[in-house]
């Protein structure tokens, strides 16, 4: 029987990171096998594109931006017409992740309508995540959140990781279900794809290309990524750090004002966030993908690079590492070692063309088979089957 699935997040801009890609990729999903998806969010990241937002997500699912005024209520557990009426007409309500007051609303209007929901917190209960703005956290999980979640007809999570992580919040948690997330990598030949990078970054011709795609936020470690490059720019000739994405203006400027110091203006190259072809033209155009971050829930660049075909490198606190492990596609690194580890694991695959290609190649087998959003796709509706025969 198709469902009427809502999505309940606090912000839906690609800026936002993560969530927001996992939502529209769910939604299409869903779609393709006849069932019908709505979007409820808030004006959060839009940065005054909010028109040119809500026009292309129209494209895939209705959508509702609430003002964050009419979910202040909520304190008074009296919902917002919007939302009350927005999980009526649905069977089930997915909920992204913490700290929101419109989750708060959506879990009461649910109560009240009898509706059942699933809440997936994308990382949001790790460790590291609840140590940032650690008090602040605190008083609104013991205050808000421990309720959303101990009132969750499932937890949804990416990774075995995650679940584990949670476990450790010290709240008490729902039954979950693990939903691996994916990528659809491009169909272009890699030869086109590379031309094209090329072409509108001709700096990158006859380089050797390390390449870091994403959000730039300081626990993805990029800092440690151009130490890494300094250290092996005297060994290794013709690097070439390509930085794709966008973040905080004045961290972007301070990773700008590293460059400097550390004398790599040839060796980096900013590129700004890529989209559509451009981004899989990176990743063509990479020998190796590196993300040695400080925490990552699961890290959809990685199944992307693994898709097509890059040897990636990553910590233990990448939440996918076992998926990179399992598949031979690369290494992973102890976060507590990874300063000394990574120059050398950089020069370890990139000397070896072999174990490169091997890398790439047994990567590329195992995403394209384990992690698509095809498959992901179908194990959450599975997981919604479960939850709305259980709420009848």
């Amino acid at each position: 029987m198709p469902y009427n699935i809502l999505h309940v997040i606090p912000y839906m801009h690609p800026s936002a990171g993560g969530p927001p890609v996992v939502v529209e990729n769910f939604v299409r999903e869903a779609n393709e096998l006849g069932h019908r998806s709505c979007i409820l969010s808030t004006p959060g990241y839009c940065n005054g594109d909010g028109g040119e937002l809500l026009k292309r997500l129209e494209q895939i699912a209705p959508t509702t931006f609430l003002n964050p005024l009419e979910i202040l209520p909520v304190i008074g557990r009296v919902g917002s017409g919007t939302i009350e009426a927005q999980v009526r007409e649905a069977d089930i309500v997915h909920v992204h992740t913490l700290w929101s007051p419109l989750n708060v609303s959506a879990r009461h209007a649910c109560a009240r309508l009898g509706r059942p929901y699933v809440l997936m917190p994308h990382g949001m209960l790790d460790p590291y995540s609840l140590s940032v703005r650690a008090l602040k956290k605190s008083a609104y999980l013991h205050m808000f959140e421990k309720h959303n979640i101990a009132r969750a007809a499932r937890m949804i999570y990416t990774t075995p990781e995650e679940e584990r992580l949670a476990k450790l919040a010290g709240v008490p948690l729902p039954e979950g279900a693990l939903v691996p997330l994916g990528a659809n990598a491009s169909s272009a030949p890699e030869g086109l794809l590379r031309a094209q990078f090329l072409q509108r970054f001709p700096h990158a011709a006859g380089k050797r290309v390390l390449l870091f795609l994403g959000r730039l936020h300081p626990k993805k470690g990029l800092d440690r990524i151009l130490r890494c490059i300094h250290s092996l720019k005297p060994t290794v000739p013709n690097l070439l750090l390509v930085i794709a994405g966008d973040g905080d203006v004045r961290y972007t400027d301070e990773l700008r004002r590293t460059v400097g110091e550390l004398f790599l203006q040839d060796n980096v190259l900013f590129a700004g966030r890529l989209d559509g072809d451009l981004k899989w033209a990176s990743f063509a155009t990479a020998e190796l993908f590196l993300l040695p971050s400080r925490q990552e829930n699961f890290a959809i660049t990685v199944a992307e690079a693994m898709q097509m075909g890059v040897p990636v490198i990553v910590t233990d606190k990448v939440n996918t590492w076992p998926y990179v492990e399992e598949a031979g596609a690369g290494l992973v690194l102890d976060e507590r070692r990874v300063d000394a580890l990574l120059p050398r694991a950089v020069a370890e695959i990139l000397s070896d063309d072999a174990a490169r290609a091997r890398m790439g190649e047994q990567g590329t087998r195992y995403a394209r088979e384990r992690l698509t959003w095809h498959r992901a796709g179908r194990e959450l509706l599975a997981c919604y089957d479960q939850v709305v025969l259980n709420n009848r």
